[in-house]
């Protein structure tokens, strides 16, 4: 059977670069041991001096392949991460949410 494959979604701009990179490859680990798939958009291609806009178009490309958008806390302040969960509710991805560790809910 194929692994459902589901992209982070997290606030990065205005924040500790070096955390939210620590943030993201926490939840890919706890993602990954939940028998996911995992596209973290750190691993995008696209450097990360790149203007927010070219991470958004190379991002929004990732997440239409995925089977689910995951959520990290403190998303509703990010953009981004609002452009992202509209896009997927839109395309009918599956939408999860972190809570306390991993938590998912739907």
């Amino acid at each position: 059977m194929e692994k459902k494959k589901v992209y982070i979604s997290g606030a990065i701009e205005h924040h500790d670069l070096k955390e939210r990179k620590e943030i993201f490859r926490a939840a890919e680990v706890d993602l990954v041991l939940a028998g996911y798939e995992v596209i973290n958009p750190f691993n995008n291609g696209v450097p990360q001096t790149a203007h927010w806009r070219e991470h958004m178009r190379v991002d929004i490309g990732l997440l239409l392949g995925c089977d689910c958008i995951y959520m990290l806390r403190g998303w509703e302040l990010s953009k981004g991460c609002k452009l992202e969960l509209d896009v997927a509710s839109s395309c009918g991805i599956e939408v999860m949410f972190q809570h306390d560790g991993l938590c998912i809910e739907t």
